[in-house]
């Protein structure tokens, strides 16, 4: 996915609802509402192979767009 660092500054708030840990890949689900938005490894903050991040936690982020300028979740980190 490779995020870009154009990202919307502000803090969003959601819950994961999917994530791959073979390839380190997964979605978020806005609390807001809307689509679910797709993450990858480098988007966090903290190691994720030493703590993973698991369905239905809540994390905040912010909106960023990948290589094909679609939004994406970036930034992400436990709350």
């Amino acid at each position: 996915m490779g995020a870009s660092l154009t990202t919307n500054s502000m803090k969003n708030f959601g819950t994961v609802n999917s994530f791959d840990v073979d390839q380190g890949r997964g979605a978020i689900k806005p609390e807001a509402g809307g689509d679910n938005l797709p993450f990858e490894r480098s988007a966090f903050k903290w190691d994720i192979k030493a703590n993973p991040p698991m369905t239905g936690q809540r994390l905040s982020y912010e909106v960023g767009t990948d290589s094909n300028s679609k939004p994406c979740a970036v930034n992400l980190e436990t709350i």
